[in-house]
């Protein structure tokens, strides 16, 4: 089994960048603002530090509400795919800094191990890994929803359960690249349309950047800052800039 991960530096850029379009689609507050703090903070220091996320403000609840705090886990995915125990504990430890009860806290921890699994393996094998390393952890709501269903993206956007809101983001990413992604998600709750951008942008990498124009995009400049010190902590080159125009991506 591969000891590196492909593409690193593209896929932390297209994760942050994807979740910052899935929350312009949904035109709403879905926790892309909760994923740069916490990845701002984890360039910052290398992992989970709790004063840093308290000077940061990360002690708060979500604007994105319960589910939104879900986001708050995928850079802990992107900094350490290859340490489960890591990046468990960090999830876990962040969300429950914001207050997040424990259901909320396991399937955060869901989310970084699924965005870890995602910058190595397809879909479908990645949900098989998650689902086995929660077996005697989680509750049966979140096993179940640790697969695709189309009705979840068919249900009231509103005050979605976190659990509901992974499923959703996860049954979107049956619908092809980044773009096509957060066009399926939409149906389901807010949260879920940024999920799915930054899981299908952990997914694709690079391949996807010529979709998303930073530019555009609110907070774009930022998360591409960030990006960049995020991948120095993780001493990969950044990927090439081709966030302007979808020729770019043909070159």
């Amino acid at each position: 089994m591969s000891t590196t991960i492909d593409d690193h530096g593209g896929r932390v850029q297209a994760a942050l960048l994807g979740a910052l379009a899935g929350e312009a689609a949904a035109g709403t507050a879905a926790g892309a603002a909760d994923l740069l703090g916490v990845a701002e903070s984890v360039a910052a220091t290398g992992g989970f530090d709790e004063a840093d996320m308290r000077n940061r403000g990360l002690e708060k609840p979500s604007r994105g509400g319960t589910a939104g705090l879900l986001l708050r886990a995928v850079p802990f995915g992107l900094i350490a795919p290859l340490d489960r125990a890591a990046l468990r504990r960090s999830a876990h430890r962040c969300v429950v800094l914001a207050g997040a009860d424990e259901g909320t806290a396991v399937s955060a921890v869901a989310v970084a191990m699924l965005t870890a699994d995602l910058l190595r393996f397809d879909l479908d094998t990645s949900l098989l890994r998650v689902h086995q390393s929660l077996l005697e952890d989680a509750p049966l709501a979140l096993l179940d929803s640790l697969r695709p269903d189309p009705g979840s993206l068919t249900r009231s956007p509103e005050d979605a359960e976190p659990a509901h809101a992974l499923q959703a983001a996860i049954t979107a990413l049956e619908a092809g690249e980044l773009d096509a992604a957060v066009d399926a998600a939409r149906g389901g709750p807010a949260v879920s349309v940024a999920l799915a951008g930054a899981l299908a942008g952990a997914r694709d990498g690079s391949a996807s950047l010529w979709r998303l124009d930073a530019a555009s995009l609110p907070h774009g400049e930022r998360a591409m800052q960030i990006a960049h010190r995020f991948a120095a902590r993780l001493d990969v080159a950044p990927a090439a800039q081709r966030l302007t125009s979808p020729a770019d991506g043909h070159r």
